[in-house]
């Protein structure tokens, strides 16, 4: 989840958050509440995509991203911290 969000944002498609979903790497509601988590933030961007996917792979999402993020055992520190700081490295050796 790290290395595709991490991609996703230096070239964003919607349509790979589907697919990424779809690929059994991870769960449908993982991957909407990382949506949801990263819409809900001001750094990362693509709010409205973001929430629409997160729509898209579990309906009713929206809205109630703390009780996606329990469900999935999501921990939003850890991602956040993770994510930035793998985003930070790999612009360094870009």
């Amino acid at each position: 989840m790290l290395a595709f969000s991490a991609a996703q944002s230096r070239q964003f498609r919607e349509e790979d958050w589907t697919e990424f979903a779809e690929s059994a790497l991870v769960s449908r509601e993982e991957v909407a509440a990382a949506a949801l988590f990263l819409a809900g933030g001001y750094w990362y961007g693509h709010k409205d995509a973001l929430f629409r996917v997160a729509e898209r792979l579990s309906p009713g999402a929206v809205g109630r991203f703390s009780e996606r993020a329990r469900a999935v055992e999501f921990n939003c520190s850890r991602f956040d911290h993770m994510l930035r700081t793998r985003i930070a490295h790999e612009s360094r050796h870009a």
